[in-house]
């Protein structure tokens, strides 16, 4: 995967590579879908499993993170971030491929029952995301809504 690198590495640090797979998804008013977790505010998503396409895994991750199923419209774009958690001595380069998707109705009850679906303001989901290239994807989904 290619794209813009958020992040550095810390030197001496073995990184641990994760293919991971989100979704920037509108609701037609200004709105965008996310989810509130313990770490804060992201975009439904998150690893590709061995078996799985980057698709496969979004529509998984949005069923466990909202209990609703999606529809992938089209791919946004690519980006990694270099994830530094010193507390627990984890370190991952985490491979994102950015998809618009449009999230349907509930079907179940989410299995991340620390995850939080929620409609927020375009502009407040870029300041509140955790992640830097997850903002990235949001400023490239208002980019290419803004052009005419």
């Amino acid at each position: 995967m290619i794209g813009p690198i958020f992040g550095s590495p810390e030197p001496g640090k073995f990184y641990d590579v994760q293919d991971c797979a989100y979704a920037v998804i509108p609701d037609g008013n200004g709105r965008l879908g996310v989810v509130r977790t313990p770490k804060g505010i992201m975009l439904i998503g998150g690893g590709i499993e061995r078996s799985e396409t980057a698709k496969d895994a979004l529509t998984r991750e949005a069923v466990e993170e909202t209990g609703r199923s999606i529809r992938i419209v089209s791919q946004l774009g690519l980006a990694t971030q270099y994830v530094n958690n010193r507390a627990k001595g984890k370190y991952r380069l985490k491979r994102g491929v950015f998809f618009i998707a449009e999230i349907m109705q509930k079907t179940t009850q989410p299995i991340d029952l620390d995850h939080e679906f929620m409609w927020l303001p375009a502009i407040e989901v870029e300041q509140q995301l955790v992640r830097s290239f997850h903002k990235w994807a949001v400023q490239q989904h208002v980019r290419v809504t803004a052009e005419p």
